[in-house]
């Protein structure tokens, strides 16, 4: 138990030190679900190639619109975008950022 709170502390410590300093600022291009990691990200991708699509789900849970703005903390995580959001971290397909 105390291996998996280290773990998740470790990860929480690893997000919070990309700071704002080292994000620019983007817009969303394409209207596109945010999901709380990457995994999440991957998934919702993947859904997204069937037929019904892709869906809102507890590991995607807003809707980002055409024009949001937000800040971009990372350009390319395997085809995501590590972006900012009303204070929150979410991974989003780079292809829908500016």
């Amino acid at each position: 138990m105390i291996v998996l709170r280290t773990g998740v502390l470790a990860v929480a410590l690893a997000i919070c030190t990309l700071t704002a300093a080292d994000a620019r600022p983007g817009v969303i291009k394409v209207e596109t679900y945010a999901c709380t990691g990457w995994g999440a990200a991957h998934e919702y991708t993947m859904q997204s190639l069937t037929p019904k699509g892709g869906q809102i789900s507890r590991n995607c849970p807003i809707r980002l619109p055409v024009g949001t703005k937000v800040d971009v903390i990372k350009d390319d995580d395997d085809g995501y975008a590590v972006v900012t959001h009303r204070g929150k971290t979410w991974w989003v397909d780079g292809e829908r950022v500016r």
